[in-house]
């Protein structure tokens, strides 16, 4: 029986191959691809309902991969080796110090949260700085799992007001915090930069 189909399954194989291939750029990857192509052919073959409809089907199979092939490359690009280390030097901060005006800024939050509402802070204690999800802190103070949502969208607005009116801070375009200050003619407790 081997014999038999061995002629069919070669020219499959050329056939999806020359599609791959004239969709590929790389010669590296079109074998990648043509070898997916087969696994997921493998694998739904028992998905075929019609017979008479095998080529679309395999080629369909076949777009399907290049394209997942193309998102995972726009996804996952390699780099050459030494382009990380290339890449450390251009960095702003030196490593172990990543974020130091995050860590500095971490030290006003006390007295900072203290002037927010008990359950504000309470919302903030437990999902923020204690870790829990929003489902178990709800379930932890009796709340539906809306209601604490909407406790802690309310008390993140009020410390972002409570460090608006203390501090500039400065973020890059990441969200990351760059530097602070505090502004001049407040009286914030607890923070630096007296």
């Amino acid at each position: 029986m081997t014999g038999t189909t061995e002629p069919a399954w070669e020219d499959l194989q050329r056939t999806v191959r020359a599609f791959v291939r004239r969709r590929i750029r790389n010669p590296a990857d079109v074998d990648d691809v043509v070898q997916r192509v087969f696994m997921r052919l493998h694998q739904g073959l028992g998905t075929l309902r019609d017979d008479e409809r095998l080529h679309a089907w395999i080629h369909a199979t076949a777009r399907n991969v290049i394209t997942d092939h193309y998102r995972a490359s726009a996804r996952q690009r390699e780099w050459p080796a030494g382009v990380a280390g290339d890449m450390d030097a251009l960095a702003v901060e030196p490593p172990g110090q990543e974020n130091a005006a995050l860590q500095e800024l971490a030290g006003c939050m006390p007295p900072l949260l203290a002037t927010l509402p008990a359950a504000d802070r309470e919302a903030l204690q437990l999902t923020e700085i204690d870790g829990r999800t929003q489902a178990e802190a709800a379930a932890l103070l009796g709340l539906s799992l809306s209601g604490m949502k909407s406790r802690v969208q309310r008390a993140r607005r009020r410390l972002k007001g409570v460090v608006d009116t203390c501090c500039r801070v400065e973020m890059d375009r990441r969200g990351s915090i760059v530097s602070y200050e505090r502004r001049a003619g407040t009286a914030c407790d607890g923070c630096g930069g007296d």
